[in-house]
């Protein structure tokens, strides 16, 4: 039985995706943004309706997993809002006034944490009580809590160092007991970048990543901007903790399709199947060991946009069928995670969205995307489907159209993440030698202060290039056999 799950959203891009993500959750729900219900247009879900009013008596979908019910019949997001400064979370509350204001900590400061990691991780510590107290209190709120999910950028000050002392809390207080993952958005490649910093403020986020996630979703920056001009022919960045001075609406897109993604990997809990109905099925089936357990994911194009309505694609995709769609979570040009070289899988869960579904198209796609992707050699070389039902909510199917407006996600475990690493470790290593930026992190300008933080560095250095050589060597037969070898010295 799924149980419930508690989002964290951290520093601005954490709070950008997060609204995002709250208002498809909601909208595949049918709750309006102040948390009221909305009448059932299919009753699907079990509504009666008496006036104006819509009254819960026994819904087959399972809103309660990501949301509270009040005794008013409101729902309120089982989610925690942090930022250093409040104009993205004054900008949530007023979109959607249903999250509990009890549940928000803003700094009385509000200057931000100015896209330093040692900043925001520094003020974690400060108020590591008060954080506490927050997630204590929603945690009494569930009977059977499952999971911890954190929404972050990794470049910024708030989402990467607050991020990462919320990992360290959550693994202390409830590590072997519930999981911990992330939603993490990596920066993009563009040397233009006004955050110097940005490379020292990744590796320390990846190394709490490394320690405290039991799995993370990767959302590369330069390969959401190529999806959307693939999609609609323009180019955008995705939000992060270092553009407080620009427009939000340049980055909806991208936030979107990042929360689109996000909605969807729970969809087989929130509208219950007989698979995939828990999170810890999700990920057994995707990271085969505590090493290789960073994740990333593949949308296919679909044609119901209403997610995207200010936005018109080049393309139409009416007439994308099952066979279709798993083909397509295939194009490079889909991938929110894009290397220039060839990839290995190592696990591999598709999503496909709609009703009624033909298992005969499913099969024959699943069988011909077989034939094209290349696993590991220890592994089967096994494609996994999830039939996922659509939202009545969501305008899709009617008994008169002859077109299902699939969708479809695609969740995998591939090498590609040690392309992405070793360009963080390359940018990295750039300022390192130079000891460029040091004092950033540092309290006194001394020697000896300037040395522990380069230790510190290093030490975060190593725990990422460990993991580059882990996805590397499982591209061979021996990885299984060097595991156990390895396990038999440490014995």
């Amino acid at each position: 039985m799924p149980g419930e799950t508690i989002t964290f959203q951290a520093g601005q891009c954490g709070n950008q995706v997060g609204l995002q993500y709250w208002n498809q959750l909601a909208t595949e729900h049918g709750i309006s943004p102040d948390g009221t219900i909305l009448s059932n247009p299919h009753e699907e879900l079990g509504f009666e309706s008496e006036g104006n009013q819509s009254h819960k008596t026994d819904r087959q979908d399972r809103p309660d997993l990501f949301f509270t019910l009040s005794s008013s019949n409101k729902y309120t997001p089982r989610s925690i809002l942090i930022d250093l400064e409040p104009s993205v979370i004054n900008k949530c509350t007023n979109e959607m006034p249903m999250f509990n204001p009890r549940n928000i900590h803003l700094s009385e400061q509000g200057n931000g944490a100015a896209n330093n990691w040692q900043y925001g991780y520094s003020y974690g510590l400060q108020y590591q009580e008060e954080l506490i107290n927050l997630i204590d209190r929603e945690c009494d709120k569930c009977e059977n809590l499952s999971t911890f999910q954190l929404m972050h950028s990794v470049a910024g000050g708030t989402g990467s160092g607050v991020g990462s002392l919320l990992l360290e809390l959550l693994n202390d207080r409830y590590g072997s007991k519930k999981l911990i993952n992330t939603f993490s958005i990596f920066p993009s490649n563009d040397k233009t970048s006004d955050v110097v910093v940005q490379p020292y403020n990744t590796l320390l986020t990846l190394k709490r990543l490394i320690d405290f996630s039991d799995g993370t979703f990767v959302f590369d920056n330069d390969a959401l901007n190529s999806i959307e001009n693939s999609l609609f022919g323009i180019s955008s960045s995705i939000s992060n903790d270092t553009l407080n001075n620009r427009s939000n609406s340049a980055f909806e897109s991208a936030n979107k399709l990042i929360s689109f993604v996000s909605a969807s990997i729970s969809n087989p809990l929130r509208f219950p199947t007989y698979m995939y109905s828990s999170n810890e099925s999700i990920l057994s089936t995707l990271v085969p060991s505590p090493d290789l357990k960073f994740l990333t994911a593949s949308i296919a194009p679909f044609a119901n946009l209403s997610n995207f309505d200010q936005k018109i694609s080049k393309y139409n995709f009416t007439n994308l069928n099952e066979y279709d769609i798993i083909l397509e979570l295939l194009n490079d040009r889909y991938k929110m995670n894009k290397v220039n070289e060839p990839i290995k899988y190592i696990s591999m869960l598709n999503y496909l969205i709609g009703n009624n579904l033909n298992q005969s198209e499913i099969r024959k796609g699943t069988i011909r995307a077989q034939q094209r992707v290349e696993f590991v050699p220890w592994t089967s070389s096994s494609i996994h489907v999830v039939n996922c039902q659509k939202s009545p909510f969501i305008n899709g199917d009617k008994p008169q159209q002859k077109n299902k407006n699939l969708n479809g996600i695609q969740i995998s475990n591939n090498t590609s993440i040690a392309h992405v690493f070793s360009k963080t470790v390359k940018q990295f290593d750039l300022l390192a030698k130079r000891e460029a930026y040091v004092n950033y992190y540092t309290e006194s300008n001394d020697k000896e202060e300037r040395l522990r933080v380069l230790d510190l560095f290093n030490e975060c250095r190593e725990s990422v290039v460990n993991v580059i050589d882990e996805y590397k060597a499982c591209q061979s037969m021996s990885y299984l056999e060097d595991e156990v070898l390895d396990n038999d010295e440490l014995i």
